[in-house]
């Protein structure tokens, strides 16, 4: 087991001992408390977004215009094969319309079958060098097709196509701008009653002094201590699918990340031993090449570069996502190894010259200076694509990281923002969209469904309250209803809503580890268990030979299954607390539970209550018997009692090894004699 008390540095009279310098905590209360947690009107109007969009059309109007007046004009003459050609600037294939012949005709359908796939690459890869090609290769395509004549109305045919085309879209759009803002003015009619009820039937968490794990949670968060303690080589029980979306690892690595920080920092603050070994693990095991290699191929084909630093430039889908976990880590256990120079070392390959040294404030630097310089607030993942969620997950590590280290900069950056989610990424109906194009200002319609406005109310928790509760209303209010027979069941589900991303499998239960972890947070535990019992039903649970408890995996991705560890852990403003105040000054003063055998205990609590004390609740993860504990942090020479007439002395350095017998529920609590 790693020994963590050599690299852990507590300074109670300054902000590394994870407590806020006042600033950032403040500024939370000042842009969110205070705001409105009904849909603002102004919502869907950000004048940027529709900059970009008006630039876009007017390059393809221009496009299409000299496409269109090469083909029809008179003064030079021209080869049918050049006017075909020309035609083509109009959209992909439509050179092939005036090539009129066999040959142009599959020419033209080998383009448009070519194209959903190019543009798929686009949307999740980053690839737009794909929908470029098929665009660039159907001019020489066409001045191939065509023959000695040129069919004269082609031109006529591409320019309505493309007016059909662009008219479709705009006319869909306007009718969904319309039925969204008399959405939006239903959902402020019931927003504030509610959340009213939420706030009344709410079930609060207990005192941080009396928090514990039951056995049977225990057994949940089991799953997560033996995946993220696998080799950096061992990839079983991971979907391994592809590193560009949704299944890709590094997303399974992360959120591994989050469950042991909500452990360490909420139940056992006190405690490091093999959760925070297995931190650590997965924390290096996100540095290989099996995790970071994506990048070399989305920085080519996306951004047409060959500067493969993955920290630097539209990366947030890693950056926001390990900043998180990253300051998760170092707030919960003190540890500030990740703020040396260098101590991040990213690797593409195993290959010279592609290992980036980083650190936590390296990365950090990156991310405020996009936020800061981006139009958008906001910056891209996919290169060309800005991604909602990786832009929360980062914020959220933004505002521990403040905390931590007594900076403002999500303070400043919070009301720009914060304006550009109103503006730019949020439909008049109140829900944030997922995804935009930074190139074009375009959205991909469809993508936002009720899982959004679900999983919303939790990452936007901690520095925009009044977003988060006002998406959990409205998921609350309009999907969630209870059966006279007391079941669960959910209304409104579309497309992704019944989709296992971590899979791309159809599934009914998919959204329910999610919900279970939503309803947790807002204290609704009749929903919280109710979402449990559906997600185990549903997917099965298998018990593994170590004594975990999962969602089967056969059936669930490993991103339902941490999800339903969050569920086990979360109670009313967990993650709130946990990234707003993280654990307590006592708590990170006082003993730490350095060696625990595993297999052997399971610990289920580990606090001190005023920095001198330790209380430990312990569970036999398999065989009952007396098993040896490592504490480190006492007063060296100093007499510590523990259990009826037990005693130990600390040595020199302040450490200690006390035998307890572990069996079912075992309190065990050290205090200086």
């Amino acid at each position: 087991m790693l020994h963590l008390k050599e690299s852990i540095s507590v300074q109670l009279n300054g902000h590394t001992n994870g407590q806020s310098n006042g600033k950032p905590k403040s500024a939370r209360k000042k842009y969110s408390d205070g705001k409105s947690e009904l849909i603002p009107v102004s919502v869907g109007s950000g004048t940027h977004r529709k900059n970009v969009q008006n630039k876009t059309l007017l390059l393809w109007t221009t496009q299409a215009i000299l496409g269109l007046s090469v083909f029809y004009q008179k003064q030079y003459v021209l080869s049918p094969k050049v006017r075909a050609a020309a035609l083509s600037l109009v959209f992909p294939g439509a050179g092939y319309i005036a090539s009129a012949n066999i040959l142009g005709g599959v020419f033209f359908l080998l383009t448009f079958i070519s194209l959903p796939p190019a543009l798929f690459a686009w949307f999740g890869a980053g690839g737009i060098f794909f929908p470029i090609l098929i665009w660039a290769l159907s001019i020489p395509g066409a001045y191939y097709a065509t023959g000695k004549t040129v069919f004269s109305y082609g031109g006529i045919i591409s320019l309505g196509l493309l007016v059909s085309f662009i008219t479709y879209f705009n006319r869909l759009s306007a009718t969904a701008r319309t039925k969204a803002t008399e959405k939006r003015n239903t959902r402020n009619t019931f927003i504030t009653n509610e959340l009213t009820s939420i706030d009344t039937l709410s079930t609060p968490a207990p005192p941080d002094a009396d928090r514990e794990l039951s056995l049977e949670d225990l057994r949940v968060i089991q799953y997560v201590f033996d995946q993220a303690s696998k080799a950096h080589d061992d990839w079983s029980e991971f979907n391994v699918i592809d590193q560009f979306q949704t299944s890709a690892v590094r997303y399974q690595l992360y959120e591994m990340m989050y469950c042991l920080g909500m452990y360490i920092g909420i139940y056992t603050p006190n405690f490091h031993g093999y959760a925070a070994s297995a931190y650590l693990n997965t924390i290096e095991k996100a540095l290989t090449p099996k995790v970071l290699g994506f990048w070399k191929w989305e920085t080519r084909w996306g951004k047409f570069k060959t500067d493969y630093d993955p920290v630097v430039e539209d990366n947030i889908m890693v950056t926001g996502f390990f900043l998180q976990a990253l300051m998760l880590y170092t707030s919960v256990t003190g540890d500030h190894r990740y703020t040396k120079p260098g101590s991040l070392k990213f690797r593409l390959s195993d290959k010279k010259g592609d290992e980036f040294p980083h650190s936590i404030h390296t990365i950090d630097k990156a991310l405020v200076r996009q936020w800061e310089a981006n139009p958008y607030c906001f910056f891209p993942c996919e290169p060309n694509w800005i991604y909602t969620p990786c832009n929360f997950y980062g914020f959220t590590g933004q505002v521990v990281y403040d905390r931590v280290f007594g900076t403002t900069h999500s303070e400043r950056l919070l009301p720009a923002f914060e304006e550009s989610l109103n503006a730019n990424f949020t439909e008049p109906d109140g829900s944030i969209l997922p995804i935009r194009s930074e190139l074009t200002g375009f959205t991909i319609p469809g993508l936002c469904g009720a899982l959004t406005d679900l999983v919303n109310a939790v990452l936007c928790r901690g520095y925009l309250d009044h977003v988060a509760r006002r998406m959990w209303a409205i998921f609350r209010h309009e999907c969630v209803n209870f059966t006279s027979s007391g079941e669960l069941e959910l209304t409104g589900l579309v497309g992704a809503d019944k989709l296992d991303p971590g899979n791309y499998r159809a599934s009914d239960f998919a959204i329910y580890p999610h919900l279970a972890y939503v309803a947790g947070e807002y204290g609704d535990e009749k929903v919280r268990k109710a979402a449990n019992k559906k997600s185990d039903e549903g997917f099965g649970v298998k018990t593994t030979e170590s004594g975990a408890k999962v969602l089967d995996p056969e059936n669930a991705s490993l991103a339902m299954r941490t999800s339903r560890v969050r569920a086990a852990l979360l109670r009313k403003e967990d993650w709130k607390k946990l990234i707003g105040e993280g654990p307590s000054k006592t708590a990170l003063a006082g003993p730490i539970l350095y060696s625990v055998p595993y297999p052997g205990v399971l610990v289920a609590k580990a606090r001190s209550h005023d920095s001198k004390d330790l209380e430990l609740v312990l569970y036999p993860s398999a065989a009952s018997g007396i098993f040896k504990l490592g504490v480190s942090r006492l007063v060296p020479g100093q007499t510590y009692n523990y259990g009826a007439e037990k005693s130990v002395k600390a040595d020199a350095a302040g450490e200690s090894s006390v035998e307890v017998a572990v069996e079912g529920r075992t309190h065990v609590h050290l205090t200086p004699a």
